[in-house]
């Protein structure tokens, strides 16, 4: 009877646990799941392009009592990469916050999941619409036309991304009308985007003064200087239809650099190279021709994307995925994992099982024992000093290359790109500590997934640390990026006593080392530059042309060694990662014009991390664009007026470098840079460099003459240098317009160049 009870109760006392446990978890799910709710929207309406990044906005209500640890996690169909952003969310509140999800192949959903302490309380699906990236135009306000030009949506302020990555799916962006104040993560997020090659379109008008107070100093292309009649002629062009009425807007006064369309005492707009980008400032308020026949012809040829980037994916309108093409190859540049020295561990193991023998025989003969310990005692010391030599003397089990780029996008912000490789010979937890929030993504690379080894990965967004699980001797690559604060380095290109003065002052805390000022193919060495140290330097008269078929990098790194600068260890490892990181930095494409000038600089610390890494190899360059002042007369000698590849009548080379010419007349355009534009000549040199054969070839060569809009005659001689006195007709916005006649198919491969000799206003 005692037995069955004490049964009965031990039964009882189970029962009673397994129903309080199931109670409390109820109670837990049934207090979580309604008190924290979640909102998922997007401001494309699901628009993407591939090996781009999906923007969500994301809006958490805390309906609770108490403060709640809230993670949003989305993923991608068909992928195992999650993106989450973990924050604590206070009792009574709603937050709102944007999360980032990297969308490296076609999608047709991404799954966005919510869990409160650990627990999942909620899931939903956005759906994914594929589109090219030509199409996807968006505006803030209401959009011009009727038709799907601007694909993308009309915008609302609140649906601005925060980081510039949720704008790269867009290659154009016009800002109309503000429903709101531009936060300043917005205004960073804008700039950067154009930066990397967005286009925005600014609108005038009523607006024109609200509009560009909204926006940082760097994308206003122009000062508003009051009200005016515009100049029709340039609407009328892109239109292909006459415009009657009078088109009323605000007066433009271009900052330096940019160029006008138009009258210039009252332009149409204004055009603004920014980085890779364009600003281009309207001086009227879109609606003003709402009832014109040629709107949608206008509006289709203005809103065109300024960078077209073929890709694996596909194509881009930002130049990141070029440069990280760029930046692949160099990753086979990982420091290999010495095999440890096994000698001393296979002796003491030696000596191991031989004290183990002697030991057994001992104990069988008692007479032995004594030898037996002896020999014990000495193994066993031996055996420990080769284990401790071993290890202190084995090289690390791990290896890591960290290459990082950073760009200054204005005098108070850069961005930085990382990409670290990480090769462990034992399964190993990587903590990476960032010094400013990063946004990631694995970067996949030749033998490598990019995930650790199976399974699915979690990757935080806008976090200063990252976790990373390596399996034994698998490479895996991340990519992080960053907006960091700008180096306080200056660097300007100065009109003195007829030449190009360059001034460069180190103000930061880094050592800028190896540093480079590049226009084109022209390198100007400033060498190892201290904080607080300044450099001065004249541009050179005289250059001698490059090498055919040599990249940037490619130059950089033969300048380096033929004065024997690059004492790396491994001096061919090292060579190929900085040639790797400065053709990134120039991102030249064979079929837009930016020669520079750039200022490329090696610095002695990461300043993206904290503590700077001990293992493995770690590249860091910085790269600025330095704005070129002064007035006054100015020599630019030959290689400043450079080919542009997009408005000459010829295809590309293959080497990147020069123009096809065919047919018998081909237009060839030669170019300034922006800040040169207003440039007045007096003197005009060209030379033309083909590849082919110039004998028995009748060849003509005329300048267009912008005062009469004549083609003129020139006197040319393929074999040297042409030179045009009384140049000023033929050079408007830092542009020289050529056009050869002859037989242009036996020229092959072109290279043409330019000087000039005038006054910057």
């Amino acid at each position: 009877m005692i037995v069955r009870r004490l049964r009965l109760t031990v039964l009882l006392s189970l029962v009673a646990v397994c129903l309080l446990a199931a109670q409390i978890t109820s109670f837990r799910v049934a207090m979580a799941q309604p008190t924290v709710s979640l909102e998922l929207g997007t401001p494309f309406a699901g628009q993407y392009v591939v090996g781009q990044w999906l923007p969500l906005r994301v809006t958490l209500r805390n309906q609770g009592l108490s403060a709640a640890m809230v993670t949003v996690t989305a993923t991608p169909a068909d992928s195992t990469i999650q993106y989450a952003r973990t924050l604590r969310l206070a009792a009574q509140t709603q937050q709102s916050l944007w999360l980032y999800v990297f969308l490296a192949q076609p999608a047709r959903a991404v799954f966005v999941t919510l869990a409160i302490d650990g627990l999942i309380v909620d899931r939903q699906e956005v759906a994914l619409l594929l589109r090219p990236v030509e199409r996807m135009r968006a505006v803030v306000g209401t959009s011009p036309v009727t038709s799907d030009l601007f694909a993308a949506g009309s915008l609302r302020v609140a649906n601005l991304p925060d980081h510039h990555l949720g704008l790269s799916n867009l290659s154009v962006l016009a800002l109309f009308e503000l429903d709101g104040p531009l936060l300043a993560a917005q205004q960073t997020a804008l700039l950067a985007w154009v930066y990397n090659g967005g286009h925005l379109i600014i609108g005038g008008g009523p607006a024109a003064i609200a509009l560009q107070a909204a926006l940082p100093p760097a994308l206003q292309a122009a000062t508003i200087t009051g009200a005016a009649v515009i100049d029709r002629e340039p609407v009328v062009t892109l239109g292909k239809s006459s415009l009657n009425t009078p088109l009323l807007g605000v007066k433009l006064a271009p900052v330096t650099g940019a160029q006008y369309r138009g009258d210039p005492a009252a332009p149409a707009w204004v055009e603004y190279a920014v980085g890779r980008g364009r600003v281009t400032q309207l001086a009227f308020a879109p609606e003003a021709l709402a009832a014109w026949a040629g709107r949608e012809q206008f509006w289709t040829a203005l809103a065109q994307p300024v960078l077209f980037v073929a890709t694996p994916a596909g194509a881009s309108a930002q130049i990141t995925p070029w440069q990280l093409q760029m930046l692949t190859p160099a990753l086979d540049a990982l420091p290999q994992i010495a095999i440890p020295a096994f000698a001393q561990g296979l002796t003491a193991l030696t000596w191991y099982a031989l004290a183990m023998v002697l030991l057994a025989l001992g104990f069988w003969r008692w007479r032995r024992f004594a030898p037996a310990m002896s020999l014990l005692l000495v193994a066993l010391i031996s055996a420990g000093v080769g284990l401790w030599w071993a290890n202190a003397n084995a090289a690390p089990a791990y290896s890591a290359l960290r290459m990082t780029l950073i760009e200054v996008i204005d005098s108070e912000r850069a961005q930085a790109q990382t990409i670290s490789v990480m090769l462990s010979a034992m399964p190993r937890t990587e903590t990476m500590v960032f010094t400013n929030p990063v946004i990631a993504r694995p970067f996949i690379i030749a033998g490598s997934d990019g995930s650790p080894g199976g399974g699915s990965e979690s990757l935080a967004q806008m976090t200063t640390q990252l976790e990373r699980q390596l399996a034994p001797w698998q490479t895996q690559a991340l990519w992080t990026t960053a907006l960091i604060p700008a180096p306080v380095v200056r660097s300007t290109l100065v009109v003195d006593q007829g030449r190009l003065r360059v001034d460069m002052q180190n103000d930061s805390q880094y050592t800028l080392r190896d540093v480079f000022v590049v226009y084109g193919d022209q390198l100007l060495f400033f060498g190892t530059l201290r904080p607080g140290a300044r450099s001065v330097a004249r541009w050179p008269v005289l250059f001698t042309p490059a090498a055919a078929g040599l990249s940037l990098g490619q130059l950089v790194i033969k300048d380096l060694q033929e004065n024997g600068l690059l004492i790396d260890g491994d001096m061919e490892k090292a060579a190929q990662i900085r040639a790797a990181l400065a053709d990134a930095a120039v991102a030249a494409l064979p079929t837009r014009f930016d020669p520079g000038p750039f200022v490329l600089a090696w610095l002695d610390r990461d300043p993206t991390v904290p503590v700077q890494p001990s293992i493995g190899s770690v590249e860091t360059l910085l790269v600025m664009r330095p704005p070129i002042r002064g007035q006054g007369e100015l020599s630019l000698p030959v290689g400043w007026l450079r080919l542009d590849p997009a408005g000459s009548e010829a295809s590309p080379c293959l080497n990147g470098q020069g123009v096809q010419l065919s047919g018998e007349i081909a237009e060839i355009r030669l170019r300034l840079p922006p800040d040169l534009s207003s440039l007045r000549a007096s003197a005009i040199q060209v030379r033309l460099s083909p590849a082919g054969a110039t004998s028995n070839v009748n060849l003509a060569l005329r300048a267009y003459n912008w005062v009469t809009g004549a083609w003129d005659a020139v006197a040319f001689n393929p074999l040297s240098t042409m030179t045009m006195t009384d140049a000023e007709p033929y050079l408007r916005f830092g542009e020289v317009r050529l056009r050869l006649s002859g037989g242009l198919d036996r020229l092959g491969c072109v290279v043409a160049t330019g000087g000039v000799q005038g006054v910057l206003p």
